[in-house]
């Protein structure tokens, strides 16, 4: 034999993967996929080993805390637990929110374990995932109601109000939201919410000192349907320590984050439909009247005004600084000198509204669609990026394991009222025409009693408000002056005479629109 036939022959490396093990090997009637979930490959037995492994953790430092007493016991606070745990159970909470997971989930009785280990947990990234595992589960209907119509659990939620940690806030405001988004439980929320005047305690001390952008988010997105859902807790709410919460929030929020600051808006505009709200909102008109103001210049600050995707947060806006010019009385002028360019940037606006508003009615008559983007109009052509999906933003800011990947996914979650996503899915083609038309409307409505509130506060004679609509182009005050021949209140006009009357030459502008001879 040659020195070749005795060495030894190079691995073979296989082309593809080895064939799973003949069925007489396996046994009759072994199913290979008997422990996976539905139709996914996820393992019913892993699920149980890392809940039956959170339980004993959990377990197991409570019973070090009992025998270390009751000082160090406050401390345990801050004890987290075991990081490979702590990465499993951050995959099961990725996974929650496949709808097969969350029903085995709940056939496990997943919801009374995770109620009984976040009573017992000291670990706050513990309460974090569990409560985040529940918000997953709830975007599924059927789990939603389970979790709903358990009365201790609800509770329990509503007291993570009260939680330090701000990334359990966060969670714990997102289940919230879910869950008082479902048309058919919401009830089981609010009742406790209404008799458990700590809940409003907990939400005011949020928005009064949280700089969470995440957390600020998430609450504003549950009062934005809490408060329009629910009349009682809209009236009780309706206090100035509330007011100056929502302004606190949306000071530290900033105007980038747009639809944080849209829900904001929209809390306060609901606020001044009742009288307690109007009496609260105009005793914060010192801090509002110059936010709001300062919320309407910087969509008109803009290269392009861009109204599309806006509507609702302007004409909360607009809505708003109307009830607090209008509640001023004498002061109501003050108010506009301290804040000069609330009249240009109000004048150039409506400009730009109009114009939509004229497109919009085009195509809703002719019954045209519209699936990209909001109508554009040649002063409105430039829009936002950002999507309007409360889910998008929902799901992301929360701590995470090494990856950095966000640990939730609402993209599934219940629709939400508040929030104007009640048409997303829609197949009707006309249906974003006739939303924006109505949106657009909306505001041209919000924005035309503004200015004619202000025309009605005008004097006799020089003013420096009249100063301001003086100084607005042609083409703004002809759109005001059209406007305002419109309006029901028809002594508008006459009045706006009078006031011009021996000063043309001073407002030629407003003069010559109206039809006064300024010579």
């Amino acid at each position: 034999m040659s020195s070749e036939d005795n060495s030894p022959s190079p691995r073979r490396i296989p082309s593809r993967n080895p064939s799973p093990p003949p069925a007489e090997m396996l046994g009759e009637g072994v199913d290979l996929h008997a422990d996976n979930i539905g139709d996914t490959a996820y393992s019913k037995h892993w699920f149980f080993t890392t809940l039956m492994n959170l339980i004993q953790e959990v377990e197991k430092k409570e019973q070090t805390e009992v025998r270390k007493g009751g000082e160090e016991e406050a401390g345990a606070a801050g004890i987290d637990i075991d990081e490979e745990l702590e990465n499993e159970l951050c995959k099961l909470w990725d996974m929650s929110i496949n709808k097969d997971v969350g029903r085995f989930l709940q056939e496990f009785h997943a919801v009374d374990i995770l109620m009984g280990v976040i009573n017992k947990s000291q670990a706050p990234r513990v309460t974090e995932i569990c409560v985040g595992i529940l918000g997953n589960m709830a975007c599924c209907d059927e789990i939603c109601k389970d979790i709903s119509n358990n009365e201790k659990l609800v509770d329990v939620i509503l007291g993570l109000l009260e939680d330090p940690d701000a990334p359990t806030l966060v969670e714990t405001s997102r289940l919230i939201h879910t869950c008082v988004s479902n048309k058919d439980v919401r009830t089981n929320w609010l009742t406790p919410m209404k008799r458990d005047s700590t809940v409003y305690t907990a939400i005011l001390f949020i928005l009064q000192s949280s700089t969470n952008v995440d957390l600020l988010h998430n609450l504003s997105s549950l009062l934005d349907l809490v408060l329009d859902v629910d009349e009682e807790l809209l009236v009780a709410w309706a206090m100035p320590d509330f007011v100056q919460g929502l302004h606190e929030a949306i000071k530290q929020t900033g105007e980038e984050k747009e639809l944080t600051v849209d829900s904001y808006l929209h809390c306060l505009q609901l606020l001044s439909t009742t009288e307690n709200g109007v009496q609260a909102l105009v005793e914060c008109t010192g801090v509002l009247f110059p936010r709001l103001t300062a919320h309407v210049a910087r969509v008109c600050g803009e290269d392009v005004i861009a109204v599309g995707g806006r509507e609702r947060s302007l004409a909360s806006a607009m809505s708003v600084l109307n009830v607090l010019f209008s509640s001023a009385g004498e002061e109501a002028l003050v108010l506009l000198e301290k804040n000069s360019y609330c009249v240009e940037c109000v004048m150039q606006l409506f400009e730009v509204i109009q114009e939509d508003r004229r497109t919009s009615m085009t195509l809703a008559a002719a019954g045209a669609s519209q699936k990209s983007t909001p109508v554009s109009t040649p002063h409105s052509t430039r829009h936002r990026t950002e999507e309007k999906s409360e889910s998008d933003v929902n799901g992301t800011g929360r701590r995470t394991c090494a990856e950095g990947s966000p640990r939730t996914d609402t993209s599934q979650s219940q629709e939400t009222e508040a929030s104007g996503s009640e048409d997303h899915g829609k197949s009707q083609d006309t249906v974003p025409v006739v939303r924006n038309l109505m949106e657009v409307h909306m505001l041209y409505s919000v924005t035309v009693e503004f200015l004619a509130d202000i025309v009605k506060a005008l004097p006799k004679g020089e003013s420096q408000v009249a100063g301001y609509l003086n100084g607005c182009t042609r083409d703004q005050i002809e759109s005001m002056v059209l406007a305002l021949q419109d309006h029901t209140d028809d002594t508008l006009i006459p009045h706006l005479e009078e006031v011009l009357s021996g000063s043309e030459d001073k407002y030629p502008r407003l003069a010559a629109a109206i039809g006064m001879d300024a010579s």
